[in-house]
């Protein structure tokens, strides 16, 4: 348990907190930025708590709710186009949604609370930022103090990793915890940045104090990023970035639609190729950057593949049993054991509901919320992408534009990457995912003020 002295200290920092938010909440949204990579689980530094929180960042994002309440309730300060944007609204429903089904949770305090995280994440990284996005500068201070914060993480998981070897993967797997559960969200996290702060780098406004900055930036998730050996990050950022340049030639929508319909059609028709594909390949995971990234392939051999295989499974018969309400939000690594056959369990598998989720937004969506909310998500995800490719063809190939582009591509990578992994629940991910389509919306916002009132209407 939290001893008395542990809660005497943290009152100075409490009132510190408070006095910055009545001063600039500006200034406390981004040092709640820097701390949040940063940021540790209380489980971690008292093993007996009854609850768990990821701190300093989510006791001040819970502070932030509450004056996001009041803004919304009390002063109404929020502007109206962001309030009644797309986004926003099936955002909305979303949570209006997550509400329903931890009513009818198997579990209501487990759901109760991830109603809490996704309620302060959003009030604190898509209300609050979006309506801060309003101010240019303020999108490039945003993604730079995360950064700053990630940047001392990479540091303390190479000297970690250098010091045993950097191609041992196996310890590189755990080598930035605690300040990240695993590998694969830290991955995640610098594939999430990279395409904004090349941008960034190149961008005319900048100067050359701040290229210096943005290049040791770089170059230092870049080799974070290769020394995690995380798959899911490595593909997901190849897509992205190949979805990125198709962008870039700015094809006639219909054109582009058409691409993507056909492209979606292929994939179906040639499942049944792919796995067997798949099926019959044996290259595990290796030092060997090739061989590791040709092993994310694998389903005949590889461990971790096949857990997911197994997760992905259990979350289907779960959502078969409850299709419309589902288990309740938060609630799969719970519920999960009993799902799993004989056949498909791998040496990693459990049923104590300690070993994660369903290693899948939108299936740990239809797990827990069922088909409405998985629907929700994948609307959320629809509008988010919609709105970075409308900024990107309204605009000339301008600065905003690029911006816009690289936002998009960040924001594509974990589109991508949640269909293999889960990660909404952290701070880490949930900064990047709401803070980049805040962003993205309040582009989409200034665009529309540049509009005619008749051409905004259209």
């Amino acid at each position: 348990m939290i001893g008395i002295e542990s809660l005497i200290w943290m009152i100075p920092a409490a009132l510190a907190v408070v006095l910055l938010a009545l001063l600039s909440l500006e200034r406390l949204l981004l040092l709640t930025l820097f701390l949040t990579p940063l940021s540790i689980q209380i489980s971690y530094l008292y093993e007996a708590t009854a609850f768990d929180l990821s701190v300093p960042t989510e006791p001040v994002l819970a502070m932030m709710l509450l004056i996001t309440i009041f803004k919304l309730v009390v002063t109404r300060e929020f502007n109206p186009r962001l309030l009644r944007h797309p986004v926003t609204v099936v955002v909305a429903l979303w949570l209006l949604w997550t509400v329903l089904t931890s009513l009818t949770s198997t579990m209501p305090g487990v759901s109760f609370k991830t109603l809490a995280y996704r309620l302060w994440y959003i009030a604190g990284f898509y209300l609050i930022a979006a309506q801060l996005f309003s101010s240019d500068a303020f999108s490039r201070k945003y993604i730079t103090a995360y950064s700053a914060g990630l940047s001392v993480v990479v540091v303390f998981f190479l000297i970690r990793v250098g010091s045993v070897g950097l191609l041992n993967q196996q310890f590189a797997h755990s080598a930035c915890y605690p300040f990240y559960r695993d590998h694969t969200s830290f991955g995640a996290s610098m594939a999430f940045l990279l395409p904004p702060l090349i941008v960034m780098l190149f961008r005319k406004a900048t100067g050359p104090g701040l290229r210096m900055v943005f290049s040791a930036l770089i170059l230092l998730f870049i080799a974070g990023f290769i020394f995690s050996y995380s798959r899911a990050a490595w593909v997901s950022l190849i897509a992205a970035v190949a979805a990125a340049l198709i962008l870039w030639l700015r094809l006639p929508p219909r054109i582009l639609s058409s691409v993507a319909v056909v492209l979606m059609i292929a994939t179906v028709l040639s499942a049944g190729w792919i796995w067997e594909r798949m099926d019959s390949t044996t290259e595990d995971s290796s030092a060997d950057l090739a061989q590791h990234l040709r092993s994310s392939s694998n389903i005949s051999t590889d461990q971790s593949n096949l857990e997911r295989i197994n997760r992905w499974k259990s979350a289907l018969k779960m959502f078969a049993e409850k299709p419309v309400a589902g288990w309740g939000p938060g609630t799969y690594q719970f519920n999960y054991g009993p799902f799993q056959e004989a056949a498909d369990r791998t040496i990693i598998s459990t049923d104590f509901g300690d070993a994660g989720n369903a290693h899948s937004e939108y299936l740990g969506a239809l797990s827990e919320s069922g088909l409405p909310g998985a629907l929700l998500f994948m609307l959320i995800t629809l509008f988010a992408v919609v709105t970075g490719i409308r900024v990107w063809y309204s605009e000339k190939r301008t600065a905003d534009a690029f911006f816009a582009l690289a936002l998009l591509t960040g924001v594509l990578t974990y589109v991508i990457h949640a269909m293999m992994n889960s990660f909404l629940d952290s701070d880490k991910i949930a900064a990047l995912w709401w803070g980049f389509i805040a962003m993205l919306v309040a582009l989409d916002l200034k665009r529309k003020r540049k509009l005619t009132p008749g051409e905004e209407q259209s």
